[in-house]
């Protein structure tokens, strides 16, 4: 489950989820297309409770064609031999939970194309039922006006997502060109999430203009799109740059080895006077023959009242082996701090394929290889381009 997602069920293997933001834009549809929208359409031949209805209903369609719309991606996905853990619909449509990055340009282009094009396809059926009832006069009917909504949102809605800024659709399309072209994966994604960064000022300004001019709800609507695609692309190029910087690395070639243990027996008081405040440890094993048992940490030592610590062993204040999160030396070691970063942990106990205790995996040891890495890359770079001029 995404965090603050609710499960509500699950189509060809993939959990559909709703955040809890969805409820929040879900009513304000609803509010607005029935004291708005359906007010205009329907005049006084439409009764409140029609227009409510009317509201409901539409919501409830547009929602399910983004959920269309997701899945899309996702079923394209599936075929590919990728895997789609989640749909989560939430205050901006919809998103797909890849658990990993399409492999060549040819796929990613397949995934993203698909998703507009059914956008597209739902708008021409729609418009078609529309244009029947515009044909027998009964536009300002209910079916008639709900058809209409419906269609002109879901054409928005592909030509919204085919604007070439990365994680967009668009964006997407385009990154599978420039990979094509490139075949450099990390700098066709930099050039199409700068592409989002470009459409994410553009919306900026016109929240700004459509403010001015009196259009306040609509500007600020703007300005939120826009704050949302400006972040969702530095994250999305991050991503990327991430994989690609600790792509092949392995958690043994990172885990610190040069760990503190203590044996079970020692009073948390020992402890905390040895290695907490005289060497400055946050985070003590408690180790038997090579066997972890578990570890001692700040949040462990502040749930034990300070007048128990001389009476206490480590071993009854410690988390036990059972409740950690640990990994082994062959996990990749992106996996490993996706861990890290999804429980707010800063360190994970290695353990081996015999079970023995090798030591600790740590965020701050991750991303100093990271920034060594990156350093390299770039003077690896610049040694080229000087070479070349030279």
């Amino acid at each position: 489950m995404n965090p603050g997602s609710l499960k509500i069920g699950r189509i060809a293997g993939i959990d559909i989820q709703i955040h809890w933001s969805w409820f929040a834009i879900f009513a304000l549809l609803i509010w607005s297309l029935a004291t708005g929208f359906f007010k205009d359409v329907g005049g006084d031949d439409w009764s409140s409770g029609e227009r409510w209805v009317a509201a409901v209903v539409t919501t409830v369609l547009f929602f399910l064609s983004v959920l269309l719309h997701e899945l899309s991606h996702s079923l394209v996905a599936k075929r590919l031999g990728m895997t789609v853990s989640s749909i989560t619909l939430f205050l901006f449509g919809g998103v797909s939970s890849l658990t990993q990055e399409p492999e060549s340009a040819k796929d990613e282009f397949r995934i993203a194309i698909v998703g507009p094009l059914t956008s597209f396809v739902l708008a021409a059926i729609l418009g078609v039922a529309f244009g029947v009832f515009l044909y027998a006069g009964e536009e300002s009917s209910v079916p008639g006006a709900i058809c209409g909504y419906l269609a002109f949102i879901n054409l928005a809605v592909g030509i919204f997502n085919m604007l070439p800024g990365y994680p967009l659709d668009g964006g997407r399309v385009l990154r599978s060109a420039l990979w094509a072209r490139s075949r450099n994966v990390l700098k066709a994604t930099r050039w199409a999430a700068t592409g989002g960064t470009y459409i994410a000022f553009l919306l900026f300004a016109l929240g700004g203009l459509s403010i001015l001019f009196g259009g306040f709800v609509q500007g600020v609507w703007f300005i939120i799109i826009g704050w949302f695609l400006r972040n969702s692309s530095d994250q999305a190029y991050q991503q990327v740059l991430l994989k690609n910087t600790l792509q092949g690395t392995k958690v043994g070639d990172v885990v610190n080895r040069a760990y503190v243990s203590v044996p079970p027996d020692m009073s948390v008081q020992q402890l905390v006077t040895e290695y907490i405040l005289g060497q400055g440890q946050r985070c003590i094993a408690i180790v038997v023959a090579g066997d972890l048992l578990g570890l001692v940490t700040m949040s462990d030592l502040r749930a034990l009242p300070a007048e128990q610590w001389p009476t206490t062993s480590v071993f009854r204040a410690m988390t036990p082996r059972e409740r950690l999160l640990v990994v082994s030396p062959d996990d990749d070691i992106a996996k490993a701090l996706e861990m890290m970063a999804a429980h707010n942990i800063h360190q994970l106990p290695v353990i081996d394929n015999t079970r023995t205790f090798i030591g600790f995996i740590t965020r701050g040891d991750v991303l100093r290889l990271i920034h060594v890495r990156t350093e390299l890359a770039g003077s690896r770079a610049s040694g080229l381009n000087l070479g070349a001029s030279g």
